[in-house]
């Protein structure tokens, strides 16, 4: 029983690993500035993004627990948006981590984020959007992007949607990337 145990540990570490190797690498330490609220680096995405953010409703923090797995010990501030109709998954959290919690936000994001990945039951829009989600840090704060917008008339190349939205979670991130340089 515990070499199952084991086994299914180990796998699920080991895709971890490769969903995530090169979103983690965040920068030198004291590259970034620590006192940037969490809500004004999604409002400057928001700002940034415009029309193609569909992230509009604020994140309660119970959800924060409830979806994500991060409670209130995890974090100094958070600020999440999720998209006020259920249908759609574009969603943006900003996360700044407590004192020797940023390993175990990390883990609760994609704990969720590879939850969605292996939820059958999505829509077939939302796919590349899931797909493309993307978890990273800058200093003491972790982001999770799942960004898309309107991704009608790309159903036929899952590939093509994918990169859409990959190229705009790198938006999302790069201008938080930019706040937060010192």
């Amino acid at each position: 029983m515990k070499r199952w145990w084991l086994t299914v540990f180990m796998t699920a570490c080991f895709l971890t690993g490769c969903n995530r190797a090169d979103s983690l690498v965040s920068g030198t330490e004291g590259t970034y500035k620590d006192n940037v609220s969490a809500q004004a680096l999604v409002e400057a995405v928001a700002s940034e993004l415009g029309d193609d953010y569909w992230a509009d409703e604020k994140l309660p923090p119970e959800y924060l627990d409830d979806w994500y797995g991060i409670s209130t010990d995890m974090y100094e501030e958070y600020y999440g948006q999720t998209p006020m109709i259920s249908a759609n998954v574009d969603s943006l959290i900003v996360v700044k981590a407590a004192e020797g919690k940023m390993e175990d936000v990390e883990a609760a994001l994609d704990t969720y984020r590879e939850s969605m990945v292996q939820d059958t039951f999505q829509y077939p829009i939302n796919i590349p959007k899931i797909q493309a989600s993307e978890i990273r840090t800058f200093g003491d704060y972790v982001c999770f992007v799942q960004l898309g917008a309107d991704m009608n008339g790309m159903e036929d190349d899952e590939e093509e949607a994918i990169k859409a939205c990959q190229e705009m979670n790198e938006r999302a991130l790069s201008v938080i990337e930019e706040e937060l340089k010192k």
